[in-house]
C-alpha cells in the first residue's frame, strides 16, 4: 500500500515520505493494534502538555523489520550487522517522521477528505477489475492488522509531508553558472595509464604460523560459531493443492460450458486477398490521381479475367505478400483500415471491390473464404473447463477450511495432529535451517523464518499463527529440534583461517609493492619497465569519461578522478599525476593521469542540459529539505531514552 505512494510521489520525495531510510512499512498502524497507555517509552517528541511520545513496542517492531530487511540484503554476511548502529538510524527515524507530522500542522497545510479519498482510491492494490473496491479494501487491511481509520491517517500525513516536499522543490534554482561547472565535471575525460598488481602473485610468498591462526582464532571466537539451527514440522493449506485433487463432475462441467458460453463465441472471420496501389509517402495531389487511375484500371483488367494473384504480385510493394500473390489470411476484426473492412465486409466469396481509398493507397479487394460465426463446442474447451471447475472448487474448499486451521492450532497449540487429522491435511518435516533461511520453498521465506525463531513458536514451543505467503495459501509451523548455536574448534576452523590470513598477507604485500611503485613513477621511472619487471601489463588507454565502460575493473575510473589535475612537476620531465588504489578483488592497481579535458558545456544538447538541470535541482532540494529537517528537530523538544533501546 505504502508503494503506492512511492510510486505517485516524486523521486526522492518517497523517501521522505516513508519515513527516510526506516523500513516502509514498519511504523504502519502500530497505534491502531499497539496500546501506549502501559507501554514504556522511548522518546518524546514536543512539549509536555501537546508531545508524542514514541513507544518501545513501536521501536522494537519497527527495528525487527528493518533488521531483518538488512538481513535479506547482506545475505551471507548477516553476521556483520550493527545492531547499534541499526537502533539509531530507526530511532531516528521515528523521531523524524513524529516531528514532520507535528510541524506540517503547524505550518497550516492541510488535505481534504476528497484529496485523501482519490489518493487512497487511486491505489491499485484496492482494485478490482480495474476500480476501486471497498471489499478488497477493507480486506487488504485487516490482513496488515490496520483499521481504515488509522490507515487514512497514515495516508494524510505522507500527502503532508509530500505538500512540504513540494514546496521546498519548487524553491530549489539552479543558476546557469552552475549548470556549466557541472557540465564541465559530469563530461570530464582522464587520459589514463594503468597497471593491476594480482595479490595472487604474492601468495608463495607469505607464510602463516600457528601462532597467528590461534590469536586470530581467539579474537574471533565469538563468530567462529555453528549457527543455532531448527527443524520445523508444518501444514499448508493451499488452493492449489487441494485443486489436484478435486473430482471432476460431468454435469457441473456442462453447466460451466453453458453459464460461459458466450466466452467461447468465435465471431465470423474472412480471408482476403489484395491489390494495393501505394504512392509515395507525402505524395503531391498529381501523384495521388495517376495511382487512383491506375487502380482503377487494375480493377478493369480484373474484371476482364485477368489473374487476380498474377496481378498482385507485379503490383504489390510488399514482397511477403507479393509471394503469396497478395493474400492477407483471415483477417481480424479492426485490423484494417474502417473504410476498407467495411468494403470487404460487403463481399460475397469469389467478388473484387472497386478501388478503396486509405491513408496506405488504393485497395482492391477478394474476398475468399468466410468461416462463419460459430461457438466452441464442449470437447474443444473442456480443459479450460477443467482448470476453472478445479480452481472454483480448491478456492471454495481453501476458505471452507482457513478458519478451522486457525480455530485448531490455536486451540491446540502445542500440537498439529489435531488440525491435520480434522482438515485431511499432512504433516511435513524439514531439514534443519538456521536464521538465514534454507533452500527448500518454505524455509526461504522471510516470514517462515521471522515465525519460527520468534519467542513464541521457539522459546514457548507454540504452533505458529497461519502465515500467508502467497494467494489462498496459509502455513502453520511449529518447532520440531532445536540446535543451540556452538562455538567451532580451532582445528575445524584452521584451514578457513589460515587461508584467509594468506589472502590478507598477499594482499597487503600487493598495496606495498603498489606504493613502492608509485614512488619510482613519482621520481620518473618508466611504467612499461616497471610492469615488465612485476611481470604484468601496463594498459594506457584513450581518454575515458566517469562512466566509461571500456575499462572493466571496478574502482578504477573512479580513483582516476579523484586524483588531481596533472600540472607542472619538478619530478618528472612530462607533468603527470601518479596515484593507487585498492580494488574490490584485493588486487592493487597503480593509476597514472597524464592529461584532463574538461567537457563542454556548449557540446551539450538541450534535453541534455534539462535532465542535468532536474538532476542538480533535485540534489539541492534534498540538501535544502534535509537542513529544514534538522532545523525542525534543532526547534522541537526532544527526549530521548537510550537505555530504553
Amino acid at each position: 500500500m505504502l508503494q503506492s505512494i512511492r510510486d505517485r510521489a516524486q523521486g526522492w520525495v518517497a523517501w521522505v515520505i516513508i519515513g527516510l531510510i526506516i523500513v516502509p512499512f514498519a511504523l504502519w498502524g502500530i497505534q491502531e493494534y499497539v496500546g501506549n497507555d502501559s507501554d514504556v517509552t522511548i522518546a518524546r517528541v514536543g512539549d509536555y502538555f501537546d508531545g508524542t511520545d514514541i513507544s518501545q513496542r513501536e521501536f522494537q517492531q519497527a527495528y525487527e523489520q528493518q533488521r531483518q530487511r538488512i538481513r535479506s540484503l547482506l545475505g551471507d554476511n548477516a553476521d556483520q550487522l550493527d545492531e547499534a548502529k541499526i537502533k539509531q538510524n530507526v530511532s531516528d527515524g521515528l523521531i523524524t517522521n513524529e516531528v514532520l507530522r507535528q510541524s506540517t500542522g503547524k505550518l497550516g497545510l492541510r488535505v481534504s477528505n476528497a484529496e485523501l479519498g482519490q489518493q487512497i482510491q487511486s491505489m491499485p492494490e484496492f482494485h478490482d477489475n480495474g476500480q476501486f473496491s471497498k471489499t478488497v479494501f477493507l480486506e487488504q487491511l485487516r490482513r496488515s492488522e490496520l483499521t481504515p481509520e488509522g490507515f487514512e491517517t497514515r495516508v494524510r500525513d505522507a500527502l503532508l509531508t509530500e505538500q512540504l516536499n513540494a514546496g521546498i522543490t519548487s524553491m530549489a534554482l539552479v543558476t546557469q553558472g552552475e549548470l556549466d561547472e557541472a557540465i564541465r565535471l559530469k563530461n570530464q575525460q582522464r587520459e589514463i595509464g594503468y597497471l593491476v598488481l594480482p595479490w595472487k602473485k604474492f601468495e608463495n610468498e607469505v607464510t602463516v604460523d600457528a601462532a597467528e591462526i590461534k590469536k586470530y582464532y581467539d579474537e574471533h571466537r565469538d563468530k567462529l560459531v555453528n549457527p543455532e539451527q531448527i527443524k520445523i514440522e508444518y501444514i499448508e493449506l493451499s488452493a492449489n493443492d487441494l485443486a489436484k485433487n478435486i473430482k471432476l463432475d460431468e454435469q457441473e462441467l456442462h453447466k460451466l460450458y453453458e453459464e460461459q458460453r458466450a466466452n467461447f463465441a468465435v465471431e465470423e472471420q474472412r480471408r482476403a486477398s489484395q491489390i494495393l496501389i501505394a504512392p509515395e509517402k507525402d505524395a503531391d495531389p498529381a501523384a495521388l490521381a495517376a495511382a487512383s487511375t491506375k487502380a482503377d484500371d487494375m480493377r478493369k483488367r480484373l474484371h476482364a479475367g485477368e489473374d487476380f494473384a498474377k496481378l498482385a504480385k507485379q503490383n504489390s510493394p510488399n514482397i511477403a505478400a507479393a509471394n503469396v500473390g497478395g493474400d492477407l489470411g483471415f483477417v481480424a476484426k479492426g485490423s484494417l483500415d474502417p473504410a476498407v473492412e467495411q468494403a470487404l465486409n460487403a463481399l460475397k466469396p469469389g467478388e473484387v471491390s472497386q478501388p478503396v481509398k486509405s491513408p496506405a493507397g488504393f485497395h482492391i479487394l477478394k474476398l475468399t473464404e468466410i468461416k462463419p460465426a460459430h461457438t466452441k463446442p464442449f470437447e474443444e474447451v473442456r480443459a479450460d473447463l477443467e482448470k476453472d471447475y478445479r480452481q472454483r472448487k480448491a478456492r471454495e474448499l481453501y476458505f471452507e477450511k482457513s478458519e478451522p486451521l486457525t480455530n485448531f492450532v490455536y486451540e491446540n497449540p502445542d500440537t498439529l495432529t489435531v488440525a491435520a487429522q480434522e482438515l485431511g491435511l499432512p504433516i511435513k518435516t524439514t531439514d534443519y535451517f538456521s536464521r538465514k533461511g534454507g533452500a527448500d520453498s518454505v524455509t526461504s521465506q522471510a516470514k517462515i523464518i521471522n515465525a519460527a525463531f520468534s519467542n513464541e513458536v521457539l522459546s514457548q514451543r507454540y504452533n505458529s499463527e497461519p502465515i500467508e505467503i502467497g494467494e489462498n495459501h496459509l502455513v502453520v509451523v511449529r518447532v520440531k529440534q532445536h540446535k543451540e548455536a556452538s562455538a567451532r574448534t580451532l582445528e575445524q576452523e584452521r584451514q578457513a583461517i589460515t587461508e584467509k590470513l594468506r589472502t590478507i598477507a598477499a594482499q597487503k604485500k600487493a598495496r606495498g609493492a603498489g606504493e613502492t611503485i608509485q614512488k619510482r613513477l613519482d621520481q620518473g621511472a618508466d611504467p612499461q619497465t616497471i610492469a615488465k619487471e612485476y611481470q604484468v601489463d601496463w594498459v594506457k588507454p584513450a581518454l575515458v569519461g566517469r562512466a566509461d565502460t571500456d575499462v572493466k575493473i571496478p574502482g578504477l575510473v573512479k580513483a582516476a578522478f579523484v586524483l588531481r589535475k596533472p600540472g607542472k612537476s619538478t619530478q618528472a620531465e612530462s607533468p603527470r599525476v601518479v596515484g593507487g588504489t585498492g580494488l574490490e578483488s584485493g588486487d592493487y592497481a597503480v593509476i597514472v593521469v597524464y592529461a584532463v579535458k574538461e567537457g563542454s558545456p556548449a557540446a551539450m544538447d538541450a534535453s541534455a542540459r534539462l535532465a542535468l538541470r532536474r538532476e542538480l535541482q533535485r540534489t539541492k532540494a534534498e540538501s535544502e529539505y534535509q537542513n529544514l529537517v534538522d532545523a525542525l528537530k534543532d526547534e522541537t523538544k526532544i527526549v530521548i531514552h537510550e537505555d530504553k533501546l
